[in-house]
């Protein structure tokens, strides 16, 4: 499933206009940026990773978008002045950063005053598996948990955004929670498939090994259970996704 604007910025798509200019915080190779661009009237992503704005970069030549651009960036010091933007989006970020009380408060610094923050991030606790070899798939989420927290990312922040909101200062702070789910042939078929590939990362083989979490042998026993996973009629698997919403006083 892909990243679009309407699947996992719904959430913020009302408080945006032609004349916004939005910060997409930890964009990573842009494709959720680049839906956005559409919708406003500058968009501007930021990654750690140099690599991953490249990408960002020529996608956007190839598909003719000019509105939107890409830098190389710290979400604890974003090269950006105070009171700059008129939204900002960290998707799928939070989570993965040791202060993201800091990190919020660095997002609200360049907020114009009356500017909206939109926050994500997935709630291991909503996870929900369906199909064969549940012992090796939930196995899988639960050495990926696990190695999120030797990394010092909390898998379980979505709970928390409106408290991480209300605590650095945003008003009017609205938290919900929406499940995005795989159920149909095709959905089920990318899900198990993307699971299979994770199986062979070097990121997640190489730490799961190194930390006594996974054999080698039991690694792909595992991406053989997500390509079956993928064919199978009876699969299905959703993710809990908390948001939240605030606005710069």
């Amino acid at each position: 499933m892909s990243r679009s604007a309407r699947v996992y910025a719904d959430f913020l798509a009302p408080h945006l206009s032609s004349a916004s200019h939005l910060l997409d915080v930890g964009c990573g190779s842009g494709e959720l940026t680049l839906d956005l661009a559409a919708t406003v009237a500058r968009v501007t992503g930021v990654d750690a990773e140099s690599e991953e704005i490249e990408t960002a970069r020529r996608a956007a030549t190839q598909a003719g978008i000019s509105n939107a651009d890409f830098q190389v960036g710290d979400a604890y010091s974003l090269d950006l002045p105070s009171d700059h933007v008129d939204a900002v989006l960290a998707h799928s970020v939070l989570e993965a950063l040791d202060r993201p009380t800091a990190a919020v408060t660095e997002m609200k610094r360049v907020l114009k005053p009356g500017g909206v923050l939109a926050v994500a991030s997935v709630e291991y606790a909503g996870l929900i598996l369906a199909g064969p070899h549940r012992d090796l798939t939930s196995r899988f989420y639960a050495i990926r948990e696990r190695l999120w927290q030797i990394d010092g990312a909390d898998p379980y922040l979505g709970r928390e955004l409106r408290g991480l909101l209300l605590g650095a200062g945003f008003a009017d702070v609205i938290a919900t929670t929406k499940y995005i789910s795989y159920g149909t042939a095709d959905a089920v078929n990318e899900f198990g498939v993307g699971r299979a590939e994770d199986c062979i990362d070097d990121w997640y083989s190489t730490s799961a090994v190194r930390n006594g979490l996974a054999t080698q042998e039991e690694l792909a026993a595992m991406r053989r259970a997500w390509l079956e996973w993928s064919e199978s009629p009876a699969s299905y698997a959703a993710f809990a996704w908390c948001r939240a919403l605030g606005w710069k006083p």
